[in-house]
């Protein structure tokens, strides 16, 4: 097809899933296809000027120059930086967004606010010109899963790279290109049709982010009949963090905590009682309606679980 990403991500599935033996994809960037080659994928690099032929001959709108930067920080233009490798990089984690829409707007403003070194890739110089005015840090407009685009945001020292653009493919190629071509630690992705959230962590994205999921979990989390809730999981699931409401019939109402043994690795983090939160002492008793907040191994959650509630 035209689109670059919808491609790699259909031979992805074809090879991945499908177990097809020759899976062959079109690419525009010549600079992708050795890490698409080492995920057993043919691919076909057509010359810039080839793929810009071909989007003039299927689209009235003039085709995208390759590899047209532009950035700037609140409104002015400014000069991309040299960065650091990751190594080298001192100070808060850097953290590289694609997608400057709502999801991304926002998303940037809280990471500023607890100080954090953004970026934002966007490709729509319409979307562009709006956030450039809205945030205090640098935008570039570009293709974010452009090798050219993530060397100039300095992905070679980012901690963190998320994707929330409109489009599954576009989330799912710019964090793989980020974790193969980068090595960026952390990758996450939005996720806008549930079906792909698996596959996408199938094939290497870290974290995906579903509204569907969310929505899901806040509904559930509302239900009454659910005392138990999973809050974060960590480490792909070795770790999460649990709460947990107390009834009369829990075995540990009028205990203090020195008289509980919990085996394994589990953490009491904090109790949360009348609308205030209790840091944990051997001396602190739980109470009837507590919610209780732990760290725990994934494998000994459920002997917890027995522990507090009695289930």
């Amino acid at each position: 097809t035209r689109d670059e990403n919808t491609n790699l991500m259909v031979a992805q599935i074809a090879r991945t899933v499908f177990k097809i033996p020759k899976v062959m994809a079109v690419v525009y960037d010549p600079d992708r296809e050795p890490s698409y080659r080492a995920a057993g994928i043919d691919t076909m690099a057509l010359t810039v000027a080839g793929a810009e032929f071909i989007v003039g001959q299927l689209s009235a709108e003039p085709p995208k120059e390759f590899g047209e930067v532009w950035t700037r920080a609140h409104g002015h233009a400014v000069e991309a930086p040299v960065s650091p490798s990751r190594e080298e990089a001192t100070g808060p984690l850097y953290v590289i967004i694609v997608g400057g829409g709502r999801v991304g707007y926002f998303l940037t403003r809280a990471l500023l606010e607890n100080n954090l070194e953004v970026t934002i890739i966007e490709s729509s110089k319409e979307i562009y010109d709006i956030i450039t005015q809205q945030v205090d840090c640098p935008v570039i407009l570009g293709d974010g899963s452009s090798t050219a685009v993530l060397e100039m945001a300095g992905a070679r020292r980012a901690n963190v790279f998320v994707a929330v653009t409109n489009h599954d493919q576009d989330n799912l190629i710019a964090c793989q290109l980020a974790k193969q071509q980068f090595g960026v630690p952390k990758t996450i992705a939005r996720v806008k049709n549930p079906a792909n959230e698996a596959l996408m962590q199938m094939l290497g994205v870290d974290i995906t982010v579903s509204s569907t999921a969310i929505i899901t979990s806040a509904i559930q989390s509302e239900l009454p009949q659910s005392r138990i809730r999973q809050v974060l999981d960590l480490h792909t699931g070795q770790l999460e963090i649990m709460e947990y409401r107390l009834d009369q019939k829990s075995p540990v109402i009028g205990k203090p905590l020195r008289e509980i043994t919990f085996s394994g690795a589990c953490n009491i983090v904090t109790i949360f009682r009348n609308g205030e939160a209790i840091v944990p002492r051997g001396d602190t008793t739980f109470q009837a309606g507590d919610l209780v907040l732990t760290l725990v191994k994934l494998p000994i959650e459920p002997e917890i679980r027995k522990m507090l509630m009695g289930e």
